[in-house]
């Protein structure tokens, strides 16, 4: 449900992996997630969309989640490769 959400609002899923290895600090989720959509707009679109208030709705009390909004650009001469 939150994928094709994710899909139809313009985002993409750059990165989905199980327990990542923290190098320094400490990291307490066993799962990271990390989705481009290509402007804040669009993120907060998405974030507010029906289909995806209702997948919260679903992991309500069930799933703990971090979630952080990060507006950047790459820096010079770097591609995403797109």
């Amino acid at each position: 449900m939150a994928q094709n959400s994710v899909l139809n609002h313009g985002g993409r899923y750059l990165v989905v992996g199980p327990t990542p290895e923290p190098a320094e600090g400490t990291w307490h989720s066993s799962r990271l997630v990390v989705i481009e959509f290509p402007d804040m707009d669009r993120i907060r679109e998405w974030y507010d969309s029906p289909e995806y208030r209702r997948a919260r709705e679903i992991r309500e009390g069930k799933v703990r989640v971090g979630m952080l909004f990060a507006e950047g650009t790459p820096p010079e001469g770097f591609s995403l490769g797109t």
